[in-house]
């Protein structure tokens, strides 16, 4: 939360240069011109009166004062109000610039009376938004200094000269005391509350400065930063230049660079295609490779290849592993559905079969598997006692008998190198 900006300071004379300066009757070296046509009157003065010196003047000369006004008395007080750039940024973003500006002239006028604020001007050509306002300080309370004191003839003691109660009076040191000067900035900052701002720290050591003074101090501030920007520009330049001589070196640099690349993109073509050598290689080494292990462990144990030839007529026929597992066991299973014989590439249904695997010697009368190793175990697959390749024979025989129109299926030829 922001805090709510609250000046005010007395005026001197007819204050003719700070009217010159809040009505831009002359262009101040920290306003905007191109954004002066922005500002805008609050407080319109009474017929007959062009500018807020004449409206000064107008207010005194029709307070209804009957005293003389001295020639070094204060005739006006200026008040500025504001925010800090950010906050009266978030204000007029927000489109309640407008709305700020009402509710600060009701501050204004609640506050020192309706009449009594002469001017009030909105000016948005400088850094941040803010309201030149003009008080006229009349009060018509009762005087805080005793008047001048008489004395009695015939007592020879001092009195006091009656004054009319409440009588009009410009005095700006009423207006000014430490209570109200007080008073003013809590009340400000209530009716600033809507906007998200807040009084300032109550008894901070930071002081007002006349405006006179804060533009001076804008002045000088305006001065180091247009040091600053020399500064900035020298360095621009320097910048410029280098740029300037890179850009004058891009030929060279660019026939570098694209050598480079040649050379890199020549280098990734020749590890991508050495990459696919020996991808291919491994891929071609690998059929060699494992039917060399095959055949050094048909070699080493003769029934390997009987066992992966039954082994293989069981998974071609449909039976699970665990049923295959149980064969190689020594165990008769039963099976009851379909079985399929590969040699037909056809289903033959079976109803309680019992499958059995037995084995015996190649050396006896049963034919063998070309190319088996002698002494070995000749493995067989029977079906209630027959052998599974002729009981699927049988059916296949009877089926085609039935129907004639059925083939035999045409078998692919045998692979060398296992035997089975």
């Amino acid at each position: 939360m922001g805090f709510a900006v609250l000046h005010i300071d007395k005026a001197s004379g007819n204050d003719a240069a700070m009217t010159a300066h809040i009505e831009r009757t002359i262009d101040p070296k920290n306003a905007d011109r191109e954004q002066t046509f922005l500002n805008r009157r609050l407080v319109e003065y009474p017929a007959g009166i062009e500018n807020r010196t004449q409206a000064i003047t107008h207010r005194i000369e029709t307070a209804g004062i009957t005293r003389k006004i001295g020639t070094n008395q204060v005739r006006a007080l200026r008040v500025m109000l504001s925010a800090s750039p950010e906050d009266m940024e978030r204000i007029r973003a927000t489109g309640r610039l407008d709305e700020w500006c009402a509710d600060s002239v009701k501050w204004l006028r609640d506050t020192f009376g309706k009449d009594n604020v002469v001017s009030a001007d909105l000016h948005r050509d400088e850094q941040t938004p803010h309201i030149h306002a003009t008080v006229v300080p009349i009060v018509s309370s009762e005087r805080r200094k005793k008047a001048a004191k008489a004395i009695d003839p015939d007592s020879n003691k001092r009195t006091y000269r009656k004054r009319p109660v409440n009588a009009v009076r410009l005095c700006a040191d009423d207006v000014m005391t430490r209570d109200n000067l007080e008073r003013f900035q809590d009340t400000y900052a209530e009716a600033m509350a809507k906007y998200g701002l807040q009084r300032g720290i109550r008894g901070s050591d930071a002081r007002h400065i006349s405006t006179p003074q804060y533009y001076r101090d804008m002045y000088e501030k305006k001065e180091e930063l247009k040091l600053d920007v020399a500064d900035l520009e020298e360095r621009k330049q320097e910048v410029n230049d280098k740029i300037r001589d890179l850009y004058d070196r891009k030929d060279e640099v660019r026939e570098k660079f694209i050598d480079m690349h040649e050379r890199n993109k020549q280098k990734e073509n020749e590890i991508t295609e050495k990459e696919q050598r020996l991808e291919q290689l491994q891929r071609d080494y690998e059929p060699y490779s494992a039917q060399d292990d095959l055949n050094l462990l048909t070699d080493v144990f003769p029934n390997t290849s009987e066992n992966l030839r039954i082994a293989k007529l069981c998974k071609g026929m449909g039976l699970a592993m665990d049923a295959i597992r149980k064969l190689f066991g020594g165990e008769t299973i039963t099976v009851t559905g379909k079985l399929h014989s590969p040699e037909h590439d056809r289903d033959f249904d079976v109803q309680e079969a019992k499958l059995q695997l037995t084995s015996d010697l190649s050396a006896s009368n049963t034919p063998h598997t070309p190319n088996a190793p002698a002494n070995t175990n000749r493995l067989r697959l029977s079906l209630n006692g027959q052998n599974i390749l002729d009981w699927f024979r049988e059916q296949f025989e009877k089926l085609r008998q039935a129907r004639p129109y059925i083939r035999q299926p045409v078998q692919p030829k045998q692979k060398k190198g296992w035997g089975i």
